[in-house]
């Protein structure tokens, strides 16, 4: 325990560095492991962005390669995989991973004013993303979504802080959601609680419809982050719909809409999915399950996205039921929340044996699905009632622990540090 200690309290930049040969090793490792194993270390999505990278630099559509369903941006990320290294995308992807945790320590910095700046709350928090293992094997494996993490880190980060003072620092901050809505659509939630976030508001169960829409228009705050966003947003969606039109549209963003995946999907509609994928009437139960999704997300939103200081945790609670009410989940979407509950990770009062309990119910229900999920895959059992009844599990166990993670959550609690919340709109 003493040498856990005096490991954490090395010097940050130690940490960074240490983090940084870890991605670098297991890089490495993926060559060795992708040759010789069966299941491979590499994510297959990394091999569908060095194939659109390709035929971006022969001046063709990314969407030539079958599957490419991103942003052209990420395949023009990876066109040095074809002139430099065909792993330069995992090392710029792990780069954005360790950006992410250098982000978290100054975020949390700003969350508390303190009167001891020894404290290393801001350091515990880092490396609690720094060196989560899904969040370095998820980058190492190739995967992109420490890109558009980072930017949403980085917007929440000019946000709250004073990095960047005036009016400016909310324009850049929409500006880089803009972009991660452009790369992932999720975000997209996240813009109504960050703009609550600005505002000031008095409404109780006594205020009327019409006073509480009127508390609602925006001041200059809301307006510059809402316009930086829309801006941004429209300027790359419109310039990839110029390049590549329609086909860029519907790739990148009205598949995903429909998108019906039977297989690596961790959802409760996994089953329903599959013996459903060739109807293409509407599917009322998808509908349902979206209103549903959206009344949650409103009503987080109103909860805690309505305070500054609250905002992180209303973003990681509403990215848990973003994934956990997807009709498509797989073990990449986990990010979307891990990467911000370093946010928040302090604010959660839970003795030790408690967190323990609830990491080991989320790991292992997602354990038991990886099981049966390997079973249909390299066995080819038919195990898809058994695969369905395992995502049924793990939707109860995500649900059921961000719901003691709500209860656990205050905002002057700091790992039990005595704090001081320092409020900055």
């Amino acid at each position: 325990m003493e040498r856990t200690r005096r490991f954490m309290n090395l010097p940050f930049g130690y940490h960074i560095f240490s983090g940084t040969v870890i991605r670098l090793m297991l890089i490495i490792y993926a060559e060795i492991h992708d040759k010789y194993l069966d299941v491979q270390y590499t994510d297959v999505d990394y091999k569908v962005f060095t194939d659109a990278a390709r035929h971006v630099l022969r001046g063709n559509s990314p969407y030539k390669r079958h599957t490419y369903r991103y942003s052209p941006l990420i395949a023009y990320l990876l066109v040095p995989n074809i002139v430099i290294g065909k792993n330069f995308g995992k090392i710029l992807f792990s780069v954005f991973d360790v950006l992410i945790a250098v982000a978290v320590k100054r975020l949390v910095e700003n969350q508390l004013h303190w009167r001891d700046r020894r404290s290393k709350i801001p350091v515990y928090c880092s490396l609690f993303w720094l060196y989560n293992p899904l969040s370095i094997i998820i980058s190492t494996r190739g995967n992109a979504d420490s890109v558009p993490c980072f930017f949403i880190t980085l917007s929440i980060l000019f946000l709250q802080t004073n990095v960047v003072s005036g009016l400016f620092k909310y324009c850049l901050s929409g500006t880089l959601l803009g972009i991660s809505i452009h790369l992932r659509l999720y975000p997209l939630a996240f813009s109504f609680p960050m703009y609550l976030s600005l505002g000031q508001y008095t409404i109780d169960r006594s205020t009327t419809v019409l006073e509480g829409f009127i508390s609602l228009l925006p001041n200059r705050k809301q307006l510059m982050l809402t316009l930086s966003c829309v801006s941004s947003l429209l300027i790359l969606t419109c310039g990839m719909y110029v390049l590549y039109g329609y086909e860029f549209l519907f790739e990148t963003y009205i598949y995903h809409l429909f998108r019906k995946d039977t297989r690596h999907n961790f959802s409760v509609l996994f089953y329903y999915s599959y013996l459903t994928m060739d109807q293409l009437t509407i599917d009322i139960v998808k509908v349902i399950s979206q209103i549903l999704e959206c009344l949650l997300l409103f009503a987080i939103s109103l909860t805690f996205g309505c305070d500054s200081k609250t905002l992180p945790f209303a973003l990681f609670c509403e990215s848990v039921v973003l994934v956990a009410f997807n009709s498509v989940m797989t073990s990449q979407y986990f990010i979307w929340f891990l990467s911000l509950l370093p946010l928040v990770v302090h604010n959660l009062r839970m003795v030790p044996a408690k967190a323990f309990l609830l990491t080991v119910i989320w790991v292992s229900t997602q354990g038991a699905w990886l099981f049966y999920a390997y079973l249909l895959e390299f066995k080819c059992r038919e195990v898809f009632i058994l695969i369905w009844l395992k995502g049924i599990l793990f939707f109860c166990a995500n649900i059921f622990v961000l719901g003691q993670l709500v209860k656990s959550f205050n905002i002057d609690y700091g790992f039990g540090e005595q704090i001081n919340i320092h409020k900055n709109k």
